[in-house]
C-alpha cells in the first residue's frame, strides 16, 4: 500500500523538528521564529517589538512577550535598542537560527529530490 502523501510529509517535518534545536520550543515560539525569520528577510526596514507584537498574529501580546523570551533565552533571535530611538526594540533572528534553518532548509531540499526518482 502507498503511504498517504501528507502523512509522509507530517512524519518528515516532526521528525526534522524533533531532531534538531527546535525541539526545544514550543509550537507558539516556533511560530514567532518562523515570522521573524520571513519578515526580516523580506524588509529593508528593521523589525520592531511593537510590530511584531501586533502583527505576528500568533498570540495575544503577553504570550508573544513570553516566547520572546524563550527564544532569546534558546539563543534563536536577538533582541537590541534602536540605535535612532532608544524606545524601541529591534528583533532580528540570530545567526544560530538562521544557520539552523538553512540546514533543515537543505535538509527538506535532499528529502523532495528522494521523492522524485
Amino acid at each position: 500500500m502507498k503511504t498517504n502523501s501528507w502523512l509522509a510529509v507530517r512524519h518528515f517535518v516532526q521528525e526534522a523538528l524533533q531532531n534538531s534545536e527546535f525541539s526545544k520550543l514550543d509550537d507558539i515560539s516556533l511560530r514567532l521564529l518562523d515570522w521573524v525569520v520571513v519578515q526580516n528577510s523580506r524588509a529593508a526596514a528593521p523589525l520592531y517589538m511593537q510590530t511584531l507584537v501586533l502583527r505576528a498574529n500568533v498570540a495575544s501580546p503577553a504570550t508573544v512577550y513570553k516566547s520572546v523570551s524563550k527564544l532569546m533565552g534558546q539563543r534563536m533571535i536577538e533582541v537590541t535598542v534602536d540605535p535612532e530611538d532608544t524606545r524601541r526594540r529591534i528583533v532580528r533572528p540570530s545567526p544560530m537560527a538562521l544557520k539552523l534553518m538553512d540546514r533543515l532548509g537543505s535538509r527538506t531540499e535532499a528529502w523532495l529530490k528522494s521523492l522524485q526518482h
